[in-house]
């Protein structure tokens, strides 16, 4: 059984390795007692399940508690702040009732007075090591309360001194990774932009020491792409409180009579083998249970996007020539970005008008899809749904559709505003406009993208009660548009896009089928971003493009480099291909050949990160996949002369024969020899790299 109840005090939840019991305090507190490595028998924590003691502080406060609210002597940073209509403002529970059907526990957390209740709900995942976690406030009066702070879930770890692993990022510098002791005080991790952002993301990671592969791992992640927030603190009774959820900052529900409100779930773990266990636990679960099912186990295409060849200036004839010459290297998406419809000449107007134009297309989109199809490739459009510029006709006939104060200018961002999609008149006419692009034209892929955070959250279709509703419904109306867009069109490919990586997380992992996780395309800055990245995100939902202009770093860069850079994701090509000279378009085919040998071990395979240029000369990542193994290696400049370096590769079998071809020989070597002895190769210079391809055979 996943889930043991003993006597409604002691709860155990338990997968395949993991174990994660709590129970209630001598005061009725629900405490976490044990996350960890699995322990068989779990009556052995029945007779004390929780010995919590700490001189001269309350019991509230010195206990891991499974689920806190402000007041009733807490001192620390709590899961739930309430206000009842008499302006009480805290929450005292007693645990009412239990229920446990399958692998989901429900608890049920009564206000001792007011009619109030929490749900706690956990399921859990036993053969992928997950548990799933998220909370429920119910009114059961007949008088309003509200929510001023509602948390998804709340974790406890016994001891101070964790490390916790997050990002400090920003546009073209997504994933920057950052570790920070937390001994003291808090770190917190948030977005106030109205979607996830660049800054940090929706998870935690916090350990004490751990490597690749080794050490205790504890881990989360949000399933939510609005503001967030995350919170690690160290509290003074000597363990680790940890909580994660919406951010409650300008946040505020009132939950009316018979009301109840739903947060977003929470995907935890443990690891007792450092961050590579995490990574596989947390890829292998999102590709086999999370990311929409209708594209799940197909690898994603060779994508071309033609933004770097005509930007803004986009025709027909010119876009069917350059599917031609993208066809001819064997790519497999040929994609329009910006500037197909009407009024779209600059950034300066269009946005909202989503219908093809017909100075730019005078025979209607449907000549070069077609033409795209005949080649033997699939068509995409970019499209930027949430987002209106002053200069259209959408914006022209609603204003009153745009977020914005009264007495107020509303701020420009792009030259553009952001539509209220908390307003279900907006959602239903993005959907009914967009459902008629896609089924007016055979599109396989859309490139979804927000260029805009949000600043002014008010609506005037609302009341200004309300207002502080509108970051969670936000979320929640570009769900509903995604999730109704995946409904009617289950085979066209969505990617979160949002001004580079601002909406990667798992909620968009959810509804979407790939990320675009930077804008910047530099190949050495972006194995810093794709290696951070895929701590919690797999591989198949990472887009790596080729590009010309890199858009950051004025780099030069050898075309083997930025193509193996580009291979380690979903490949996608942006150079110029006006511009291209054919010997250059006839290599890049080659490294597409290539890719596509090795694609399904890349995206769908396990990920080892070998070895990092954030501390060892070599960056090495490799992927194992039913008797193939993938190794990238790269040297970004060669340093005193050392041109011989040894990797060690993981994830192979001991007794197995693998052959590879290295410095032009074909050679056959066991796992144990590549795992143990270690793979010696010669690089040198600048800018070097490598594509070392394994493969299983019979000894």
């Amino acid at each position: 059984m996943p889930i043991l109840n003993f006597e409604n005090r002691l709860f155990a939840l338990e997968t395949t390795h993991i174990s994660y019991i709590f129970g209630l305090s001598e005061k009725g507190f629900l405490a976490n007692i044990y996350w960890g490595k699995k322990i068989p028998h779990v009556e052995d924590f029945l007779e004390n399940p929780c010995p919590f003691s700490v001189v001269n502080l309350s019991e509230p406060q010195i206990l891991k508690e499974e689920f806190s609210a402000f007041g009733t002597m807490h001192f620390k940073e709590t899961a739930l702040k309430v206000t009842f209509s008499d302006q009480v403002r805290d929450f005292r529970y007693r645990l009412s009732e239990c229920q446990v059907e399958n692998e989901r526990l429900e608890l049920i957390l009564q206000d001792e007075f007011y009619p109030f209740r929490i749900h706690l709900f956990y399921e859990v995942f036993p053969e992928a090591d997950l548990i799933r976690r998220w909370s429920s406030a119910e009114n059961t009066g007949s008088e309003p309360i509200v929510i001023e702070r509602f948390c998804s879930a709340q974790f406890g770890l016994p001891g101070t001194g964790y490390t916790s692993l997050n990002y400090n990022g920003r546009w073209g510098a997504e994933f920057l990774e950052q570790s920070d002791p937390v001994t003291v005080g808090k770190k917190v991790h948030e977005s106030l932009y109205g979607l996830t952002a660049h800054t940090a993301n929706p998870v935690f990671l916090v350990h004490k020491n751990a490597t690749e592969t080794t050490g205790d791992v504890y881990y989360g992640a949000l399933s939510y792409s609005g503001n967030f927030k995350v919170t690690v603190e160290a509290v003074n009774a000597g363990f680790t409180n940890i909580l994660i959820g919406m951010n409650d900052t300008d946040f505020s529900w009132r939950l009316n009579a018979g009301e109840t409100f739903t947060t977003p779930v929470v995907y935890a773990g443990y690891s007792d083998g450092g961050f590579e266990k995490m990574t596989h636990t947390l890829h292998s679960f999102a590709l086999e249970q999370l990311i929409p099912r209708e594209l799940a186990d197909k690898p994603l295409p060779v994508l071309y996007n033609s933004w770097y060849s005509t930007t803004f200036s986009v025709r027909c004839s010119e876009q069917i020539e350059l599917a031609r010459r993208a066809a001819a290297m064997g790519v497999e998406l040929f994609v329009v970005d910006d500037g197909w419809f009407i009024g779209r000449n600059d950034d300066t107007a269009g946005l909202g008008d989503w219908y093809v134009d017909p100075e730019k297309f005078p025979n209607g989109m449907n000549e070069l899809i077609d033409e795209v199809h005949r080649l033997g490739m699939k068509f995409g459009l970019w499209i930027e749904p949430e987002m209106v510029n002053p200069k259209s006709r959408l914006f022209s006939k609603h204003p009153e559709w745009v977020l914005s104060y009264p007495n107020r200018e509303i701020l420009m961002g792009r030259n553009q505003y952001e539509l209220d999609m908390a307003n279900p008149e907006v959602v239903d006419y993005l959907i009914q406009v967009l459902d008629e692009l896609l089924s007016e034209n055979a599109i396989d892929y859309i490139k979804w993208d927000m260029n805009r955070y949000l600043s002014e959250a008010g609506s005037p279709t609302r009341e200004p009660r309300q207002w502080k509703e509108l970051h969670f419904r936000s979320t929640e109306g570009v769900y509903r548009l995604a999730e109704e867009l995946k409904k009617r069109h289950p085979k066209v490919e969505l990617e979160a896009c949002a001004s580079g990586g601002g909406r990667v997380d798992y909620g968009a992992l959810e509804r979407f089928d790939e990320y675009w996780p930077s804008d910047n395309t530099d190949p050495l800055d972006r194995l810093f971003i794709q290696e951070a990245y895929s701590y919690f995100y797999p591989v198949k939902y990472m887009r790596a493009w080729l590009t010309d202009d890199f858009g950051m770093n004025q780099r030069k860069l050898p075309l083997a480099f930025s193509m193996h850079s580009s291979m380690c994701g979903a490949l996608g090509i942006g150079i110029d291909l006006n511009r291209a000279s054919d010997e250059k378009l006839q290599e890049i085919a080659g490294y597409i050949a290539d890719y596509k040998k090795i694609r399904n071990t890349v995206q769908f395979g396990d990920l080892y990160r070998l070895s990092s240029l954030k501390n060892a000369p070599l960056q090495a990542v490799q992927y194992v996949l039913d008797g193939q193994s993938a190794l990238f290696l790269f040297l970004d400049h060669e340093r005193f002369g050392e041109t011989w370096h040894t990797v060690k590769l993981r994830g192979l079998k001991e007794n197995a024969v693998y052959e590879y071809e290295l410095e032009g020989k074909i050679l056959r070597k066991t796992g144990a020899y590549l795992m143990q002895f270690g793979l010696a190769l010669h690089m040198k210079g600048d800018y070097d790299s490598r594509l070392i391809i394994f493969t299983e055979k019979e000894a």
